[in-house]
Formats: structure tokens, C-alpha cells, sequence
């Protein structure tokens, strides 16, 4: 979930050197796709988070990028039916079932948010791919659950009015920071401990944001 915004800004380099830019929080996605396994699976269904709206800037200098990214662990939501949809899942969940995932993502045993109340992304460099002029290479510190871990993904830089689309996906282990995948009926229904993350982000000039 994270430094996609630092690409899509080296992008940018070329026509606006040290210009900051800003995430568009009304705008884009941020998606965590879970899936489930186990020899009951069928019974249970893959999870679809949504882990936005992110906060986030982005500076573009001669000798060096950087980026923020910051997420509000309490405002995920899970299971909503457009990002199912998005995602190819067609297997429907009800209000009831969802408010329990929702209840349990975000308490003790999984996210935690009163604990920890942010997920964030600091860069710690930023490198175009060479031979693929929109794609650049993302490397940075994550923090999640009171625990960090380093990262590097690809980004995909695009126009859009107004700034730019970053896509890309970037996969993560839960247990590698200290949350145990969700799981019942003595294992035979779990979530697997790998989470994919993809991310679809509009980045503005600073101080364009609500204008």
C-alpha cells in the first residue's frame, strides 16, 4: 500500500523538477485482495479490502525523489460490492457477514487500529526501469501493525487532467508483521498468508486538492 505515488512523481520529473504533488483522495483506489484456502474453501469466500482514501506527497528534485504515503487503518472497508465487482468476484456477501469481517479486521487480532492507527510508506529511493520510459522502481520502509519491512515494487506513470495515474501491485505476508491470517474450523477455512496489493492513484499539484 504504498510508495505508488513516488513513482508516478519521478515520472513527472521532466516537466516540473521539484514540484510537490498530491495525492487526490477523492479519486482512485487502493486495494487488498486476500485469498482463502483450505480444504473447506469453497465454503468461505476470497476478501476484497479497500484501504483508502490514502494521504500522500511526493517531491521531484534534480538529485533525489521522495514520498509519503499514509493510510487510516480505522476507515478500511471490507467486502463492498463495487470492489468485488472490480475484482472479478461474484460471490455475494451479506450485511451481516461483512459487518463481523469488518469488526474483526480492525480489532485485536487483526489490524488493531487502536493501537495502530496508521499504515505508512517512506521511500528510500526511486529509479526509472531502463527501456521502459513509464515504469520506475519503487523502494521504501512500510510500517503496519507496529511492525516494518522494506519494499520494492514497479509503478506505471500515465497522464490524467490535471497530474497523473500511478498503478501498480506490490505483495505482502501479514505474519511478517505480527498478524496471523484469519482462520476457522481448525484451519480447514483460512485466508492465505500472502496479501495483494494494487493501487490506483491520482496525484495533483499541491494546493489544487478541493479547488
Amino acid at each position: 500500500m504504498r510508495s505508488l505515488i513516488l513513482l508516478l512523481l519521478c515520472v513527472v520529473a521532466a516537466p516540473a523538477m521539484g514540484q510537490t504533488w498530491t495525492v487526490d483522495p477523492s479519486t482512485g483506489y487502493f486495494h487488498v485482495i486476500l485469498l482463502k484456502e483450505g480444504l473447506l474453501s469453497s465454503l468461505g469466500h476470497d476478501h476484497i479490502v479497500d484501504a483508502g482514501p490514502a494521504r500522500g506527497t511526493a517531491v521531484i528534485a534534480d538529485s533525489s525523489s521522495s514520498v509519503h504515503l499514509e493510510l487510516d487503518a480505522a476507515a478500511v472497508e471490507i467486502e463492498a460490492d463495487s470492489s468485488r465487482r472490480e475484482e472479478g468476484f461474484t460471490k455475494h456477501v451479506e450485511d451481516g457477514d461483512r459487518a463481523k469481517i469488518r469488526e474483526g479486521m480492525r480489532g485485536p487480532k487483526g489490524l488493531d487500529v487502536k493501537r495502530y492507527p496508521a499504515i505508512k510508506f517512506d521511500s528510500t529511493s526511486i529509479e526509472k526501469v531502463a527501456g521502459l520510459p513509464h515504469i520506475w522502481e519503487v523502494t521504501g520502509v512500510f510500517s503496519l501493525h507496529g511492525s516494518t519491512g522494506t519494499l520494492e515494487f514497479p509503478v506505471v506513470l500515465t497522464e490524467r487532467p490535471g497530474g497523473y495515474w500511478a498503478y501498480g501491485y506490490v505483495r505482502i505476508r501479514p505474519s511478517e508483521y505480527g498478524m496471523k491470517p484469519i482462520s476457522v474450523l481448525g484451519g480447514l477455512i483460512r485466508v492465505q498468508d500472502e496479501a495483494l496489493v494494487k493501487f490506483n492513484l491520482a496525484l495533483r499539484p499541491s494546493g489544487s486538492i478541493g479547488q
